[in-house]
């Protein structure tokens, strides 16, 4: 759990990351679609592997063992992949650009804020309210058991960093850190 919760945390860093990207795509603006696309490429790939996976196992543990509330539960399983392909489409409206397609700002930027908004809905179910249930519900062998069985996958951003896979996501979040200490 301590690990889902950390990644929520790292992922809203991303999202509001995000907002400024797409409000400076809003404003006529070229934002640095490298950034973006690297963004779409973490949260596509570690959320698939790794994040959704173990909240799925979280999830069915507490379904098995009587949460409250199962229909919550049962409804974040069922988003995970619908988030998959929110990513996936705006990810293709962005290669569009770079590949100098036609297309319209504003369906693209829709794209983006759709991709956002459904994020930051779902992590804040997540954290309100299912996160706590599960918490309440499962044991001290129920979290070892599933500590066994969830992907293992080092986080390629925020735990040993890929600075190729990522160059200009882990440039600037570098640079963010930086100017936090001095600044």
């Amino acid at each position: 759990m301590q690990r889902l919760t950390q990644d929520h945390a790292r992922q809203t860093q991303l999202l509001a990351l995000f907002d400024g990207l797409l409000d400076r795509f809003h404003e006529g603006a070229e934002p640095d679609y490298d950034l973006m696309n690297e963004m779409l490429e973490y949260l596509d790939s570690y959320a698939d592997i790794v994040h959704h996976p173990t909240e799925d196992l979280v999830f069915q543990r507490a379904l098995d063992k009587g949460v409250t509330q199962p229909e919550l539960f049962e409804l974040l399983m069922r988003q995970h992949p619908g988030l998959s392909q929110v990513c996936k489409r705006f990810r293709q409206s962005l290669n569009g650009i770079l590949n100098e397609e036609v297309l319209l700002r504003e369906d693209v930027e829709a794209d983006g804020r759709e991709l956002v908004a459904s994020l930051r809905t779902h992590m804040m179910m997540e954290d309100s309210d299912a996160y706590p249930l599960a918490l309440q519900r499962l044991d001290d062998g129920d979290w070892e058991s599933l500590a066994a069985q969830a992907p293992t996958v080092e986080d390629p951003l925020f735990g040993t960093p890929d600075p190729v896979r990522f160059r200009a996501l882990y440039r600037y979040l570098s640079e963010q850190a930086e100017s936090e200490t001095t600044g």
